[in-house]
């Protein structure tokens, strides 16, 4: 199988992270989910994702579930895309309809595909690395058929969920020893000398198995789902389902069933979730990106004249300077 031959991409945007206000609003004149903001890099970070995987498959092998808020924005942000389907989901439900949704789609046109499941509101700007990363995997669903992406935990932020890997498996895939979530900063220390991967909350498997491993969890939402793309119900119908239901989290109680899982490991990419400003400004190390951030900001203050945005502007160029 060369590339991305036979895969699809499942693109998660309905994350409602707020964390960055203080910056989005600084950018933009308004408070917008990180995934949707315009910071650093070629566009959105759903941009930036969308462009990331579209070298392995065209566009119409992309689905993007968006929360129906924000809607209007992601179909603005992705017209560049024209084959690419959005889905929109209409009531916040949790992470398991989030993933049932575009899956579901997926796997009730072409059972036997591969599907990359994937964030978009972590920057990485080394994508080569991760690109090759799911190729690799692709190509390794023989050996498992679920396979997560880790990151190597070098840089000075620790993420709250990851890997333990185990055994070779195939190449530079690797069996999963362990999973660990929201580690206290010695627990995390512990996990980085273990040679622990955070978790990226990015996955390559086989489309009929991870449907199978997300219906053993949320059954009822998988029935809804099912009756929805075979024609049969409504998205208002699977929706209200869902809320009536416990969710789940894909890289906790979903995939914690999955008994062959296994990890590829990621280095050089940059991968970073950004969970404050702070976060933010320590992880772009082009200064011309921090010279080109600090100079919007500036513009926009200066457009709306708002002077509380100065402490922002005084800490961001303190990062350039220093970079």
């Amino acid at each position: 199988m060369s590339k991305g031959e036979d895969l699809h991409a499942i693109i998660i945007a309905t994350g409602e992270d707020h964390r960055l206000k203080s910056l989005t609003e600084a950018l933009g004149g308004m408070d917008v989910p990180k995934q949707f903001a315009l910071i650093a890099g070629g566009g959105s970070l759903l941009q930036q994702t969308v462009a990331r995987y579209a070298s392995l498959m065209p566009s119409e092998r992309m689905v993007v579930v968006v929360a129906a808020d924000y809607e209007t924005v992601a179909c603005a942000q992705l017209r560049q895309w024209p084959g690419i389907e959005i889905i929109t989901r209409p009531a916040d439900c949790g992470a398991g309809l989030d993933l049932l949704l575009p899956l579901g789609r997926v796997f009730s046109r072409k059972p036997d595909a591969h599907v990359l499941v994937t964030p978009a509101d972590h920057y990485v700007p080394h994508p080569e690395a991760l690109v090759n990363a799911v190729v690799a995997a692709n190509q390794s669903l023989d050996k498992a058929p679920v396979i997560l992406v880790g990151v190597s935990s070098g840089q000075r932020r620790c993420s709250r969920a990851w890997i333990l890997p185990g055994k070779p498996l195939d190449g530079r895939v690797l069996s999963v020893a362990g999973l660990a979530e929201r580690a206290s900063p010695v627990e995390a220390a512990e996990l980085a000398a273990a040679g622990a991967l955070w978790n990226t909350s990015t996955v390559v498997a086989r489309a009929e198995h991870l449907w199978y491993l997300a219906a053993r969890q949320l059954p009822m939402q998988a029935e809804a789902v099912a009756r929805l793309w075979a024609g049969k119900g409504s998205l208002a119908n699977a929706a209200a389902t869902a809320c009536l239901m416990p969710s789940a989290e894909l890289s906790s109680a979903i995939l914690r069933g999955a008994k062959n899982s296994a990890v590829i490991a990621v280095r050089g990419s940059g991968w970073t979730d950004w969970t404050s400003t702070e976060h933010v400004m320590d992880s772009i190390q082009d200064p011309r990106e921090l010279e080109l951030l600090l100079s919007r900001i500036v513009l926009q203050q200066r457009a709306t004249g708002r002077t509380q945005l100065r402490p922002l502007v005084s800490a961001t160029s303190s990062h350039a300077s220093a970079a």
